[in-house]
């Protein structure tokens, strides 16, 4: 990515940026000062340039799937329920993910032995390979998206977010 005179890294210009208008004077509204208008554009750009990056591996488009694997493989034993709980999935949209997973060779069901109506999740070992490639990508393109954000920019980003995320979502990570 080219840098900017400070040293920073120039943001990426969006391809579907109209080329036949001039759009500089566009009225954006109450979104000029809305939050909710940020995140869910940003989540949307950083989601695409995401699944951009992952284009090559099993985990590529959809949902779910990088956040199923990650912890999955760091949590051995989880219940779908549990991990649905996390990233915010229903019981069907779950069970969907994890049959393409399953399917796929990166995750298997186990009935937990000591409460046999419940299923414990734990990646294959293609998953558990798959993974590392996952977070090695996942890394380089948090870092490299964000870049244009100084360390401490990125430092209060993600406290800001991590406790919206807690805010709204019991028991999850702190991050202290």
């Amino acid at each position: 990515m080219p840098a900017t005179s400070d040293g920073r890294a120039r943001p990426r210009r969006n391809p579907q940026v109209p080329k036949t208008i001039d759009f500089s004077d566009i009225d954006f509204d109450i979104f000029t000062d809305l939050l909710s208008f940020y995140v869910r554009t940003v989540n949307l750009l950083v989601s695409r340039d995401l699944d951009g990056q992952m284009e090559a591996l099993e985990v590529a488009g959809g949902t779910g799937k990088i956040s199923t694997l990650l912890l999955v493989g760091r949590n051995p034993g989880i219940r779908p329920s549990v991990l649905a709980h996390f990233i915010l999935k229903d019981r069907s949209a779950m069970g969907r993910l994890l049959d393409q997973m399953q399917q796929a060779g990166l995750v298997e069901q186990k009935i937990a032995p000591e409460e046999r109506r419940a299923r414990e999740l734990y990646l294959t070992g293609k998953g558990r390979r798959l993974a590392e490639e996952v977070r090695a990508v996942a890394r380089r393109q948090s870092a490299d998206f964000f870049s244009i954000l100084s360390g401490e920019e990125q430092a209060d980003l993600l406290r800001i977010l991590r406790k919206v995320y807690v805010g709204y979502v019991e028991q999850a990570p702190t991050g202290e």
